[in-house]
């Protein structure tokens, strides 16, 4: 059988692996991770992948991958916040809807906040 694999086309030189036959990164490559490895012995989640990206590419490495940085929100246009909050919810719904260990009570302190500031941010859309 054949396990998936995972691509970063730009900006993950740090996370890449693969050389060609000079020593140079091979910028279109698949980024060799561990929950792909472990893909063929055991029962990986999407946010399992996800995970593994943010805490390989984010400097320093968040306690908890899904950690929201409201920070990021207070400074986007009310418009784009009401887009970016809905759709963070969306997501994170779909992960405390799973028995993944990052599906913890910060994430859903993290989901109130956002629906606080997506029902505030959307007059903004009318």
């Amino acid at each position: 059988s054949r396990r998936p694999f995972v691509w970063g086309r730009t900006g993950h030189e740090r996370i890449v692996t693969r050389c060609d036959m000079y020593g140079t990164i091979d910028r279109d490559s698949p980024i060799d991770l561990q929950s792909m490895t472990r893909y063929m012995l055991e029962e990986v989640s999407v946010w399992d992948i996800i995970a593994e990206l943010v805490l390989l590419t984010a400097d320093p490495p968040p306690a908890n991958p899904f950690d929201i940085d409201h920070t990021h929100l207070d400074n986007l246009p009310a418009k784009q916040q009401a887009i970016t909050t809905g759709s963070l919810l969306h997501s994170l719904n779909g992960l405390l809807s799973t028995d993944c260990v990052w599906a913890t009570p910060d994430v859903l302190r993290d989901m109130k906040h956002l629906a606080l500031r997506h029902v505030h941010t959307l007059p903004s859309l009318e």
